[in-house]
């Protein structure tokens, strides 16, 4: 559970992630109020001071046209943010100042700032530091509230683990996605319209210099908002199928278009894509020897072909490091010869993919390393037991957290459900 609320916290730590030059200051008319959530009201100046701290951390210049883009979106956060600390407070958990004061100052400390300077930069915005505070305190009461309500009713089996794990192993060797998302749900019917606006509004708002972290950050509403959207490396298997539809279609760097699931509309960032490794094999110390020839930059894919044939001519005869590193001598290349002890895991994929499956005194086929083609052989294995404990344990967590997370959004949809809610935007 610390972790899942050391990952939830740090949404906060990364708010003001991006300090820029001075906006004009924000909105000025704070009188009058935005919403009433059940008896609580949110003021004009609570929505002013929050859109403009939004526009700061996402890199959008804070001018009439933006703030009126983002204000329905920033209000509806406003409104979760008071239904969580509303649900929190009637089960008797309260923040003490203290806590917020030491979350405050985490946030001052990664942005490399003192305290006073940050209550200076938001007075510079618009903002004002009670507006932080109250998001701080929001964020930290429905972590507990989480903690001491919700997750302790969740449990993962040793089967769910297996599971995984078989899942994971059976993905091995496929198509792999360094992604990040933003996420906006969907909760009832009459959201449809609204909702997908919203995120082709942001994705406008891209087009005009607003960082995808930032956007992330603001108003995805998964959890890896709190990591600027990350999801990290995916699988192709576990994406949700409409985006399997999608995402082997992007070219790194892009954003899709609005791609709608079940839960509701979703922008994916694609970073990287790679061969998925599967879990983490245990490591090994490899004593290597290579017959390397060089080939220049450029060269056509025939005479690739004709050096990987003779390269193979060459090495077929040679059946131990000693045979290997007497032909290395003759090569006449500075790279041929033993590369001396090597941990697998610090090899290139390529490389390591083929590495790990060679035993004692096998040849591998032509592999393409910096500036030519090698066939390698291993002279020495010495293999490290993997730790399949500490595996199973960081599934186990993984899978805690996404179980958790959907109990939360479930909670809050409830909050919503149950809640009187008074817009008069």
């Amino acid at each position: 559970m610390m972790h899942h609320v050391a990952t939830t916290l740090s949404i906060l730590a990364l708010v003001l992630s991006i300090f820029v030059q001075p906006h004009p200051t924000a909105a000025q008319g704070g009188l009058g109020i935005a919403a009433v959530v059940n008896d609580d009201a949110i003021s004009m100046l609570d929505l002013n001071a929050r859109i403009a701290l939004v526009l700061d951390s996402s890199n959008l210049a804070n001018t009439p046209e933006n703030r009126g883009r983002i204000a329905r979106q920033v209000l509806k956060g406003l409104i979760d943010e008071r239904l969580k600390l509303q649900e929190a407070r009637s089960s008797g958990i309260t923040m003490a100042d203290k806590d917020i004061n030491l979350a405050l100052a985490d946030i001052a400390k990664k942005n490399k700032i003192s305290v006073d300077k940050l209550k200076a930069h938001l007075e510079t915005i618009g903002a004002h530091i009670s507006s932080l505070k109250i998001q701080i305190e929001s964020q930290l009461a429905w972590n507990r509230y989480i903690g001491r309500k919700l997750a302790k009713r969740i449990q993962i089996g040793d089967e769910e683990i297996n599971d995984e794990i078989n899942r994971i192993q059976s993905n091995a060797g496929k198509p792999e996605y360094l992604l990040a998302e933003i996420f906006v749900p969907v909760e009832t019917p009459s959201q449809e319209s609204e909702v997908r606006n919203i995120v082709l509004r942001l994705l406008e708002q891209m087009k005009q210099g607003a960082t995808f972290s930032g956007l992330a950050r603001n108003f995805s509403q998964a959890p890896s908002a709190a990591l600027d959207g990350d999801l990290g490396w995916v699988q192709f298997a576990n994406l949700d199928p409409k985006l399997q539809n999608v995402v082997p279609q992007l070219t790194p760097g892009r954003v899709s278009s609005p791609i709608r699931t079940p839960g509701g509309y979703h922008l994916v960032l694609l970073r990287k894509v790679r061969t998925s490794p599967g879990l983490a094999q245990a490591d090994a110390a490899l004593k290597i020897s290579q017959y390397h020839v060089s080939i220049a930059k450029g060269t056509p894919q025939a005479q690739l072909r004709s050096l990987r044939a003779q390269l193979i001519a060459t090495t077929q005869n040679i059946t131990s490091c000693a045979q290997m590193n007497e032909a290395a001598a003759r090569s006449g290349s500075l790279m041929s010869g033993s590369l001396g002890e090597l941990k697998l895991s610090t090899l290139p994929d390529n490389m390591k993919q083929v590495l790990s499956t060679l035993q004692v005194g096998q040849k591998s086929q032509p592999i393409e390393t910096g500036g030519g083609l090698a066939v390698m052989m291993v002279c020495e294995r010495t293999d490290e037991g993997a730790d399949m404990e500490k595996t199973r344990d960081t599934i186990r967590k993984k899978l805690l957290n996404a179980r958790i997370e959907i109990s939360a959004r479930r909670k809050l949809r409830d909050l919503h459900r149950e809640a009187f809610v008074d817009i008069r935007l």
